[in-house]
């Protein structure tokens, strides 16, 4: 079902049209908002369609970091499993006493 989801970013209304739960893309848009708010404390003096792109870089490295990060894990898993499955494997094939 698609959902007109009206968000403020640097004082800006949007209307944005979407699947999403209208939730979930409010949350996106105070993300991306405080993000902008973080980047001018910190004394970033561009225009507003720099700042954005900042901040769109910013998410974007984050979550390449955190899929990066995820499948080292799913990689250290499978290892593991795979060693659990030859103990297994080594323990059907010993004899019984």
């Amino acid at each position: 079902m698609t959902h007109t989801v009206k968000v403020s970013l640097m004082g800006r209304e949007f209307s944005i049209r979407t699947d999403d739960d209208p939730a979930h893309v409010e949350a996106a848009a105070r993300m991306v908002q405080e993000r902008v708010d973080e980047l001018r404390r910190l004394g970033a003096s561009v225009a507003s369609d720099r700042l954005l792109t900042l901040v769109a870089l910013n998410l974007a490295g984050e979550l390449l970091q955190k899929e990066h990060a995820q499948l080292e894990n799913l990689e250290g898993l499978l290892s593991e499993l795979d060693g659990v499955v030859s103990q297994a494997e080594g323990l059907a094939k010993a004899p019984l006493r």
